[in-house]
């Protein structure tokens, strides 16, 4: 038996967001990587910032991607970079933490 009232918010409970659902879409193909550098401050992307690689992904000549050079992991576009470069994913987000001055 069922006694009282209906809360008046039944129907409008909010619901959870999962990251891994919106930011992954090949769970496992996807790694992380954290910028170590203020280099590539001119795209949109600081140090500290996360990228959300996707090696998975169809790569396309505007794609941005990770690569490596002499040893060292690189952001590119595919347009950019030579041919015979090894590319290690496809970056499909960056997460930015907003830092207070």
């Amino acid at each position: 038996m069922v006694t009282g009232f209906p809360s008046p918010a039944q129907g409008y409970e909010s619901k959870t967001i999962d990251l891994n659902q919106i930011l992954i879409k090949h769970p496992s193909a996807t790694v992380f990587m954290q910028i170590e550098t203020s280099r590539y401050s001119n795209m949109g992307i600081y140090k500290g910032d996360l990228l959300v690689i996707d090696r998975a992904k169809k790569i396309t000549q505007n794609s941005l991607v990770i690569y490596e050079e002499d040893g060292h992991f690189v952001l590119g576009r595919v347009c950019n970079i030579q041919k015979e470069t090894v590319i290690t994913g496809s970056i499909i987000h960056v997460i930015h933490t907003v830092k207070d001055l």
